[in-house]
């Protein structure tokens, strides 16, 4: 594990003391929790986005359909005739 000096503001440090002391973990468990949280959280998030833009391609793809004939686009009265 690595040892990282961080820097902080005394209200942020009293803040981050007071609430590892309420989970019960030291100031560096506490903090590095959080920050994996967030880590997990993020990946987490774009992992949904990657999910929701495969979606959204395989949609928009669409199945290929030969709509031409003798290798032309019809005409609209080709289209429409019934």
């Amino acid at each position: 594990m690595k040892n990282v000096t961080i820097s902080m503001n005394e209200d942020l440090a009293h803040y981050a003391r007071v609430e590892a002391a309420k989970a019960g973990k030291s100031v560096s468990r506490y903090i590095a929790d959080v920050i994996e949280a967030q880590r997990r959280e993020i990946e987490k998030r774009e992992e949904d986005l990657s999910a929701r833009l495969a979606r959204l391609e395989q949609a928009f793809a669409g199945p290929e359909w030969d709509v031409t004939t003798n290798d032309r686009m019809p005409t609209s009265d080709e289209r429409n005739a019934r």
